[in-house]
């Protein structure tokens, strides 16, 4: 099995270098490492990188989809067999890549032949909870809530980092869309393999530390009657706010729904939905120390979403 490792570059060249250290010091061996560069104007690239190490800069940044587009496309052109997908604040355990190529050849050749994606467990640092995978259901998506014992399951999407991506599959799948650049483009591209009938597992025994960042953030709680309602301080930057209201609405009411507005707003499950978009406004007007430019985000958003303006770009 040939696998190329991909990582999503990040300003910060500690972090970098700890997580091209984490994937070359596997107990399966990597053969390649591509590290994609979305068009940085610092210096935090311009060094030697170990002899397994490829660079590939975009001239543009094309975000996170765009990057793994790259990522498997490079993969498919070197005849790789799979592509290992990471941000650059992500550390996979030594052996998290073996216990996945481990599992892949237990499973019998029909099961093999379906399956498409392998994925590791994230850990989120600093408060370490396992962020699991969600599986489709008719009214959106639904986070598996694993038995204490169920160490494997099937799932259907999971975040880009840590996954592990068949090629043979992906031809037949198709490279994933760079239009989504930021949010959702994973959870589109998990729904895709599934509407084709692939198969995925998430193996809790490859555990991947995903950093997320300061969780202690300060909070604003407000009454109504007997009831409390606590709004954690607004620190998401408006060109993401911008990908999350247009990529949500564009996924769920088009794609998912295809076009009912009443499955839309029917919607029970704990996907992005209205309710929680809903929720970001709320956030932005009370607690956005740029409230102006955030709402505005949003609003364009919305727009280019509800008009499937997919090509247009923050």
């Amino acid at each position: 099995m040939k696998i190329l490792a991909h990582v999503h570059s990040f300003n910060d060249e500690e972090i970098i270098d700890q997580t091209l250290e984490s994937i070359l010091n596997q107990t399966w061996p990597i053969q390649e490492i591509l590290l994609v560069d979305n068009a940085s104007t610092d210096s935090t690239l311009d060094r030697d990188f170990p002899k397994e190490v490829t660079l590939i800069r975009h001239k543009i940044n094309e975000g996170t989809s765009g990057a793994v587009h790259t990522g498997m496309k490079y993969a498919i052109e070197q005849g790789y067999d799979w592509v290992w997908l990471f941000d650059a604040d992500s550390l996979p355990e030594k052996n998290a890549l073996e216990v996945l190529v481990n599992y892949y050849q237990s499973l019998p050749p029909d099961t093999q032949s379906k399956t498409w994606m392998l994925s590791s467990i994230p850990v989120e640092d600093p408060h370490g909870e396992k962020r699991h995978g969600v599986v489709y259901i008719p009214e959106g998506l639904q986070m598996v809530d694993p038995a204490p014992d169920q160490e494997i399951y099937p799932f259907h999407a999971t975040i880009w980092s840590g996954c592990l991506y068949k090629l043979s599959a992906v031809k037949e799948v198709g490279l994933p869309s760079k239009d989504y650049v930021l949010d959702v483009a994973e959870y589109q591209y998990g729904y895709l393999g599934m509407k084709h009938g692939y198969l995925a597992f998430l193996h809790q025994g490859s555990i991947m530390r995903h950093s997320v960042g300061d969780t202690d953030l300060p909070s604003l709680r407000i009454g109504f009657g007997p009831f409390k309602v606590k709004i954690s301080q607004h620190k998401v930057p408006a060109i993401r706010l911008y990908y999350i209201f247009r990529n949500n609405i564009y996924f769920w009411f088009y794609v998912y729904f295809e076009g009912s507005l009443l499955r839309y707003l029917r919607q029970t499950s704990r996907s992005m939905n209205w309710i929680q978009l809903s929720k970001f406004v709320v956030r932005v007007l009370l607690m956005s120390t740029h409230r102006d430019r955030d709402l505005m985000a949003c609003l364009r958003g919305i727009r280019d979403g509800v008009f499937k303006k997919m090509e247009r770009r923050y």
